[in-house]
């Protein structure tokens, strides 16, 4: 009887410890992040002379964004998903030269600890297309760190800090401009 006792015992504190687990662990399946942001950095503008030379300039620029990520976390540490997003690239000299863009890519990210509340890593890599006729898609990629914390019982907040990297690519006169600098992003999490 006493060996019964003990077992049951030891059967009750074990499914308490894994409901304590469960409880505190990050979310599985399914999420939506949706991030606004501002990068500051650099514009370097590339027209085509001839067939072997280009010639160029560099500026500041800045750009604001909107995105939105669907993705499903394949562990308790690691997600992957697609993003959707709008960047408005502006130079720094002429507030006139602006490029806005359509983004689509690929997210992946690692949180450090299977926790509410910790630091994680992410990582895009996609496309952008230019709202106009005259431009066609240029590769963009973002690195960076961040912290998710928990705000609600399904709900979660993160703040990032990255480098942003962005081509575009126009086919009538062979440009290409590449915006690129550090990145500063808040999202909510659901």
């Amino acid at each position: 009887m006493k060996k019964k006792l003990i077992l049951l015992g030891l059967a009750i504190c074990t499914a308490g410890i894994v409901k304590a687990q469960t409880i505190t662990k990050q979310e599985k399946g399914y999420f939506n992040l949706t991030e606004v942001g501002y990068t500051g950095g650099n514009h370097t503008y590339e027209q085509q002379v001839n067939p072997s030379k280009y010639e160029g300039r560099t500026s500041g620029a800045y750009a604001f964004s909107l995105r939105n990520i669907n993705g499903v976390f394949l562990t308790n540490k690691i997600s992957v998903g697609l993003g959707l997003g709008l960047e408005n690239y502006t130079d720094d000299d002429s507030y006139f030269t602006n490029n806005n863009l359509f983004q689509l890519f690929l997210d992946a990210r690692y949180y450090f600890k299977n926790q509410n509340n910790t630091f994680f890593a992410y990582g895009d890599a996609g496309t952008g297309l230019k709202i106009a006729d005259d431009f066609r898609k240029g590769q963009m990629f973002n690195l960076g760190l961040g912290y998710k914390f928990k705000v609600a019982p399904k709900a979660g907040m993160t703040g990032s800090l990255g480098y942003s990297d962005q081509t575009i690519k126009s086919d009538p006169s062979i440009t290409k401009n590449r915006y690129y600098g550090f990145a500063v992003k808040v999202g909510l999490l659901f």
